[in-house]
């Protein structure tokens, strides 16, 4: 998935809309999801500080709606939603 310029992430699961029902994402001729999907979900372990700082920074920025972050040793589950 390549958000921008500087980040290609690869998230655990995502749920994007088609642009015909109003998403904003779109698979570019090159097999790569391009734009915001709708939702992103990351199941983490040991990356919990990674998903819940770095990476919840550059979803937000590249304007993606919600994310949600399930940490498996903590047994919680975080969902931000993005406001504006």
């Amino acid at each position: 998935m390549r958000l921008d310029n500087q980040n290609e992430v690869q998230p655990d699961i995502l749920l994007r809309v088609d642009r015909s029902l109003g998403g904003r994402s779109v698979v570019g001729a090159d097999d790569f999801l391009e734009g915001a999907p709708e939702l992103i979900v990351e199941i983490a372990a040991t990356s919990a500080s990674y998903d819940l700082h770095d990476k919840k920074r550059v979803y937000a920025r590249s304007g993606v709606r919600e994310y949600l972050v399930a940490l498996t040793y903590e047994q919680e589950v975080h969902w931000f939603v993005l406001r504006e």
